[in-house]
């Protein structure tokens, strides 16, 4: 294994999405020497021919997957869908390699809302062992951990959001979660018609309309974090753009409740977070960057508005995953990464 100064690490769909964002932010990050891209339909490619951008960067091909491959890497991330980390998890904890898991393989503890959602899981053992890597608030378990379940893009959003205001006892009945993301959330699934940009562009609409597979992630971190978690409506819908998630959450609270003092509080030292006191949260201020911007208003006296805006490629995925391998390593916890607020 390479010294934490520098380390060698591996991408698993590294063709896709949030695969490509890892790619760019691993190019740039000052402590990675070497990085294993796989993706299957790729094999023998270079990686700077289907990735242009990466010329004179990037010299490595595309390999096959194969878990062997790692046993020589401090990191592998598995920018896959579903059910594939799972599959390969044994092998590779049983080396010293990382696994940081951008898919919801080991996101969800109880395994019969695990199955409603995604069927059965190979590996159920290893769930207990995963700490789910919302990095503000769980550093100190990434530190000591080799399985890193990365948190969904639109949970990412809601829960920063939703967080200090359940843990400070705000929160006063059901809350309503209205949350819009880009087109590249969905993956890189050319074959589902709905997301090819003529149908997409100048469009908007609900999916999901009958509930979400990341509503009981949501649930369950909020209440391993905040102390309980409240009724919740939770619905996104398809932006007609490339990437980007807004969310506007709608939340009773309590005769009195300052909810904007409650994000500051919370979140005050996060380099990532930004809680905005008059100024509305924008996608164009977010995207490409892996900072997140809140902010919380009244509407009356029994309801607030909280807004939250970020990146789902980076915040929400790969932004994110790297952020919690340099807590993992000990390195600088901005390092690749754009958007980090300076708190001096």
């Amino acid at each position: 294994m390479s010294n934490y100064s520098s380390l060698k690490v591996a991408i698993v769909g590294a063709s896709g999405y949030a695969g490509a964002e890892l790619a760019a932010i691993l190019s740039r990050h000052p402590y990675i020497s070497d990085v294993v891209y796989a993706a299957r339909a790729l094999v023998g490619k270079k990686v700077a021919a289907e990735f242009p951008a990466l010329r004179g960067c990037v010299e490595a091909v595309f390999v096959k997957p194969d878990p062997k491959l790692f046993a020589e890497c401090d990191a592998v991330f598995y920018a896959t869908p579903h059910a594939v980390a799972m599959h390969d998890a044994e092998e590779i904890l049983a080396t010293d390699t990382v696994l940081i898991d951008l898919s919801p393989d080991f996101r969800l503890r109880d395994m019969a809302v695990f199955q409603s959602w995604y069927g059965a899981h190979a590996a159920p053992a290893l769930v207990p062992k995963a700490v789910y890597g919302l990095t503000e608030v769980v550093r100190a378990d990434i530190k000591n951990t080799s399985l890193i379940a990365c948190p969904g893009c639109l949970a990412t959003a809601v829960e920063l959001a939703l967080i200090p205001l359940v843990a400070d006892g705000l929160i006063d009945g059901q809350v309503v979660a209205d949350v819009k993301t880009g087109v590249s959330g969905a993956g890189k699934r050319t074959e589902r018609a709905e997301l090819l940009f003529a149908e997409q562009s100048e469009n908007f609409k609900i999916y999901a309309a009958d509930g979400h597979r990341h509503q009981p992630e949501i649930e369950q971190a909020i209440a391993d974090f905040g102390g309980q978690m409240p009724p919740l409506v939770f619905r996104p819908h398809l932006l007609p753009t490339t990437r980007g998630i807004y969310a506007t959450i709608y939340a009773p609270i309590k005769q009195g409740a300052d909810c904007a003092a409650s994000l500051q509080k919370y979140w005050r030292d996060e380099i990532f977070i930004d809680v905005l006191d008059d100024t509305i949260p924008e996608l164009a201020q977010v995207v490409r960057t892996n900072r997140v911007q809140l902010h919380a208003r009244p509407i009356n006296d029994t309801t607030a508005l909280i807004i939250a805006a970020l990146d789902n490629l980076q915040k929400g995925a790969a932004g994110q995953a790297v952020q919690n391998m340099n807590v993992r390593f000990g390195l600088p916890e901005a390092a690749g990464l754009f958007g980090a607020r300076n708190l001096r």
